[in-house]
Parts: structure tokens; C-alpha cells; sequence
């Protein structure tokens, strides 16, 4: 008789835990791979205004923040197409979809195409990721387990966004900025095959096939004019015709979005589930702690090159170090909520994460890298703990058949949180900087970003006390 025949309730455990191990591996690598396209260009993006004759003008910057405009517009509207038609189903043709985007890109003739495959990119981007996170909660239930691999996936997402920085300006300089985009399309592949043989389908079976089109429409509409606003609102003025335009969209967009989900019945987001256990409240803390944590890295970019003058990969490699930390913290983070319970671990998360960045409001003049690295360390410490417990909180007690709604309004509150931080910390630096006496002034530069640092602490202590205002829900105590 053979070993299996003599086991067989170890063999199948065996080959259980293999399938969920390569479950775990696509969903996570995926998400690694939305995450890298974000950052993984910006390091290139010289390289790429040169080679595609885009001219001195700001052309180049579309290439940047397409993407982003592209995936945070269509996030709600992935969320709902994964429930509705099956989340292998959507997971895998968005897999596709990026891969021929990242083709497109890569073998772009024209700034135009390069720039619609960008787009393209960000719209396949905004299907994975829900659909991802909502293969990952139909896989495994709620429990230890789950706040386990969520804590996986929280460090992918970090692991991502450091090591684009890295790659980026490896590939660039060895392989040329054609590489940064072809790159993907042997990953994809490999991903796609794997999501084939170990993904399971699921779908929410109960609801009609139906798309609620009017709220896809008022959410994209709404979320690509708000993300432009804050994003450009500095370079443009915030007070120019494009940003009034887009705020004059945006605003009644949002106010019909509410009304129209509010009254329908198979609504692409229902208003209730903002209700439900700390969904709505784990969107809050998450959207705060976002708008603190993106526009800190923006700041601390343009101080280690523009002040410290660092080249793009040398700060790249400055971020790696609070990016390692963050991609072994987050292993474990989903054992310590598990321990000690979601409210505390993410309280004391975001007082570190605070801490981190308390050590660098005072930037110094002279000598502030090893200022840098010691705050971004600790500061990496508590915000992958608290980003990785608001997703736990985020997504547990959603309806089966909103899981992957559930994960799109979590990317929903980081992508925001990133825009908003972004476009309020560069306005602030720059008030500041012209009070004191103008951006030729490199003490003057100095002073605004410092106050920038500042308001990115305000965004801290708003998160901790949102978390301490809504502590029943993190504790469970309201369904």
C-alpha cells in the first residue's frame, strides 16, 4: 500500500494547504503587481519625456497620473462586476487586460498611445484588486486565518509600491523605460495560468445579473474629477477654471451617487453596508492614516533629492529600508489582532505610526538622512499594522455578496487618502514657503516643508481620534 492510501486525512490536508498556499500566492502577487505600476515609472519618467519627445512641457506628468485617475475612477464599478459575474472570472480578463495594456505601453509609438495604455492599464487595475480581495475572503473565513493573510497581503501591497521605486530606476538605467512596462507581461502570464489551475470561483448567487449603470457612471465621474482636483488642484491653482470645473462635477456627482444607491434595491454600493459591524469606520481611519502616510513620502522625496540632492534611486533605496520593515511587520500583524483585538492594535499602531513622524517635522538643514530613516522605520512599524487592521475591519461582516464591494471601497479610501494627502501637503509646503519668502529661498523651501510634516501629523491624530470615537465598532460591540 502506498503512504497516501495509508494517510489519507494527511494527504488531503497536504494537498489543501498547497492549494490555499498558491491561492494566497496569485491573489497576493497580484496585488503586488498593482501596486509596483504605481510607483515603479516615476523613476523613469525623465527617460520616457526624452524618448517619446514629449517636449518641456508637463505632458509626461499624464503618464504618471493616469493611472491613478484610471484606477480609482473604476474601483467601485470592478467591486461590483467581480460580485455579480464570478471573481476568478473578472480577475483573470483583468489579468489579461493589463498585460496587453502593459504591451500597448511598452511598445508605444506615439506620447498618445503610451498614455491610453497607461489608462488602460489603471482600468484593468481597478477590476484585479477588488476582485482579488474578494477571492481571498471567499477562500478563507473569517477568523485568525484570514487576519493572517491579510496581513500577507497588506505587506505585498507595501513590498509593491518600495520595490517599483527600486526596480524602476534599475531597469531604466540597464534595460531602457520600455522595460518598466514590458516587464509585466511575462508576470501576468505566469499569473494568469496559476489563477486558472487554484482560484475557485465565486459570486453572489442571490442578486440579479443587473449592473446598476447609473451609479458606475456618477461613481467614475465622481471619483476621476475629485482625484484630479486634489492631485492637480497646486499645478494648476486652486481656484483655476479646470479645478472649479472639476469640483462642479464631482460635488453633484457625489450628492446623486448617495441618492441614487440610497433607493435601489441591487445598488452598485449599497449605503447600508457603511453600517455594517466597522466598514464605514475602518474607510475613515484608512482614508486619514493614507492622506498622512502618502503626502509624508511625497514631502521626504522632494527634501532628499531637491535638498539633500539624492539622486531618484538612492532615495528609492532610502524608502527600502522602511519598506523591509513594513513587509516583515505586516507578516505578523494579523497574529497580534488576534491576540490583543482590533482597537487596540490599531490605537497603538497609529500612535507609532504618529511617533515616526514626529521625529521628522524639524527636517534639518544639514545631515537629515539618518533623521529620515530612523522616522520612516518607525513610522513604516505602526502604519502597515493600523493599514493592515483596517482592512481586517473593512472587510469583515460583509454580506457574501458584497466582498468584493467591500474590497474596492477599501482601495476607494487609499486611493483618495493618497490624493487628498498629496494635494493638501504640496499646497501647504508651498503657502508656507512663499510667507517665508519664496521657493528661491532654499531655508524658505525648508520652512514649508516642515509645516507640510506637520499637517501630516494633524492627519495622524485625526485618524487616532476617529479610532477612539468608533472604538465599539473596532471592538465588535456593534453590528
Amino acid at each position: 500500500m502506498t503512504e497516501a492510501s495509508l494517510h489519507p486525512d494527511k494527504t488531503s490536508e497536504s494537498r489543501f494547504r498547497s492549494r490555499q498556499f498558491w491561492q494566497l500566492a496569485v491573489i497576493c502577487g497580484t496585488q503586488f503587481l498593482v501596486a509596483l505600476d504605481y510607483s515603479i515609472i516615476n523613476v523613469a519618467a525623465p527617460s520616457i519625456q526624452e524618448g517619446m519627445d514629449f517636449g518641456s512641457g508637463g505632458g509626461v506628468a499624464w503618464v504618471l497620473s493616469t493611472y491613478p485617475l484610471a484606477f480609482c475612477g473604476f474601483l467601485l464599478l470592478g467591486g461590483r462586476v467581480a460580485d455579480l459575474y464570478g471573481r476568478k472570472r473578472v480577475f483573470i480578463w483583468s489579468l489579461v487586460g493589463f498585460m496587453l495594456a502593459s504591451l500597448l505601453a511598452g511598445l508605444a509609438w506615439s506620447p498618445e498611445v503610451l498614455i491610453a495604455g497607461r489608462a488602460l492599464q489603471g482600468i484593468a487595475a481597478a477590476f484585479i484588486a477588488p476582485a482579488g480581495l474578494g477571492l481571498l475572503q471567499a477562500t478563507i473565513p473569517e477568523g485568525p486565518q484570514r487576519q493572517r493573510a491579510l496581513g500577507i497581503y497588506g505587506s505585498a501591497l507595501s513590498a509593491g509600491f518600495v520595490s517599483g521605486m527600486v526596480l524602476g530606476g534599475v531597469l531604466t538605467e540597464f534595460a531602457g523605460w520600455r522595460s518598466t512596462f514590458l516587464i509585466n507581461v511575462p508576470i501576468v502570464l505566469a499569473a494568469c495560468l496559476l489563477a486558472r489551475a487554484y482560484l475557485d470561483e465565486s459570486r453572489d448567487e442571490r442578486a440579479s445579473r443587473n449592473l446598476d449603470l447609473a451609479g458606475a457612471a456618477l461613481a467614475t465621474t465622481g471619483m476621476v474629477a475629485i482625484v484630479f482636483a486634489l492631485t492637480e488642484g497646486e499645478k494648476y491653482g486652486w481656484l483655476s477654471a479646470p479645478i472649479l470645473l472639476c469640483a462642479a462635477i464631482a460635488v453633484p456627482a457625489a450628492i446623486l451617487f448617495v441618492r441614487v444607491e440610497s433607493r435601489k434595491e441591487n445598488a452598485l454600493v449599497p449605503i447600508s453596508i457603511f453600517r455594517v459591524s466597522a466598514i464605514g469606520a475602518a474607510n475613515l481611519v484608512n482614508l486619514l492614516l493614507i492622506c498622512s502616510y502618502g503626502g509624508m513620502l511625497f514631502i521626504l522625496t522632494l527634501y532628499l533629492q531637491s535638498h539633500l540632492g539624492m539622486n531618484a534611486l538612492a532615495t528609492g533605496l532610502a524608502f527600502a529600508v522602511s519598506g523591509a520593515i513594513a513587509i516583515i511587520t505586516g507578516i505578523y500583524a494579523g497574529k497580534l489582532t488576534e491576540r490583543f483585538g482590533l482597537y487596540r492594535v490599531l490605537l497603538c499602531a497609529i500612535v507609532v505610526e504618529t511617533a515616526g513622524l514626529l521625529v521628522m517635522v524639524g527636517l534639518p538643514a544639514d545631515n537629515g538622512l539618518t533623521l529620515v530613516l530612523i522616522g520612516t522605520s518607525v513610522n513604516a512599524f505602526g502604519h502597515i499594522v493600523a493599514l493592515i487592521t483596517t482592512s481586517i475591519a473593512g472587510t469583515n461582516g460583509a454580506d457574501e455578496g458584497r466582498q468584493a464591494t467591500a474590497g474596492a471601497l477599501i482601495n476607494v479610501s487609499q486611493q483618495l487618502g493618497l490624493a487628498m494627502g498629496v494635494g493638501v501637503l504640496t499646497s501647504v509646503a508651498a503657502h508656507f514657503t512663499a510667507t517665508a519668502g519664496g521657493s528661491g529661498d532654499p531655508a524658505a523651501v525648508l520652512v514649508g516643508w516642515r509645516w507640510a510634516m506637520w499637517f501630516a501629523v494633524g492627519f495622524a491624530v485625526a485618524a487616532i481620534i476617529a479610532t477612539v470615537a468608533f472604538r465599539k465598532r473596532f471592538k465588535g460591540e456593534v453590528t
